[in-house]
């Protein structure tokens, strides 16, 4: 099975923690060249160095996912420092917590400008290039709760829900030059994990120790996804050896969703 990206430009979004951070050094390994995108510009120009510094070709790009001029700004300077883009991650992400009455429109705007018009404005910035190729590869961060409804997030989930029927969708509209995939991951153990905790605990009174143990009760595996379990499936999906893959929203939950 061929996932090697020797030469590969890629582009991987929220990578300055977490899942983007873990999908980021896992290309790195495999030989690519990345761009770190995210928010927080200090932040991961410091990891990229801290990268270079470790022999990986890693360039540090601030970019606001909300923002089309921002977006559009990265993904050229993407372009020009790694000579091309085979691959995008569209991981950047966002999520508060609350009851649905008490969810104010400044909340469901965050959660769905982040997690959906994020992938859009990603998407659409970067297809003229991969078009002009005729070659190149899209996977985007979706989520359990992608999935199924959740309570406490419902701006959250439809965010999620959102970027599953958007995969679907343009992996239609681009094949088979392009093919465009979702990963969608259950609970990961990362800093946004536990923001959540902390939110979930001042809204519940439940304790972080009684939180996880509802959790962990639901899935089949007994343990938390780390960050490298969901870049391996970026990973994969980016690859040759998911040639025949578009447009599919895969799992990664310890089986907790089986479908």
């Amino acid at each position: 099975m061929n996932t090697g990206f020797d030469g590969k430009g890629v582009v991987v979004t929220g990578a300055a923690q977490g899942v983007g951070l873990g999908a980021a050094e896992a290309f790195l390994e495999r030989g690519a060249r990345v761009a770190l995108v995210d928010l927080n510009e200090t932040g991961v120009k410091t990891e990229a160095d801290r990268l270079s510094d470790a022999g990986s070709i890693a360039k540090g790009i601030g970019c606001d996912v909300t923002d089309e001029d921002s977006v559009a700004a990265m993904v050229a300077e993407a372009i020009k420092e790694l000579g091309k883009v085979d691959v995008l991650i569209n991981n950047a992400g966002a999520i508060t917590m609350g009851a649905c009455v008490d969810l104010t429109e400044a909340e469901w705007d965050l959660n769905m400008d982040v997690n959906a018009k994020g992938v859009f404005l990603g998407t659409r910035a970067i297809l003229p290039h991969m078009l002009e190729r005729e070659s190149g590869s899209i996977v985007n961060t979706a989520s359990e709760a992608g999935k199924m409804g959740m309570p406490l997030v419902s701006h959250y989930c439809a965010a999620k829900h959102a970027v599953i029927g958007f995969t679907r969708a343009v992996a239609r509209e681009v094949a088979p030059t392009v093919r465009v995939n979702a990963v969608c991951p259950g609970t990961v153990e990362t800093p946004m994990m536990e923001r959540n905790y902390e939110a979930e605990t001042r809204l519940t009174g439940a304790s972080r120790e009684e939180i996880q143990k509802v959790l962990l009760d639901e899935i089949p595996m007994g343990r938390f996804q780390q960050p490298r379990d969901i870049a391996k499936v970026m990973m994969f999906l980016s690859s040759d050896a998911a040639s025949e893959m578009t447009g599919q929203a895969v799992n990664v939950t310890g089986g907790k969703v089986q479908s």
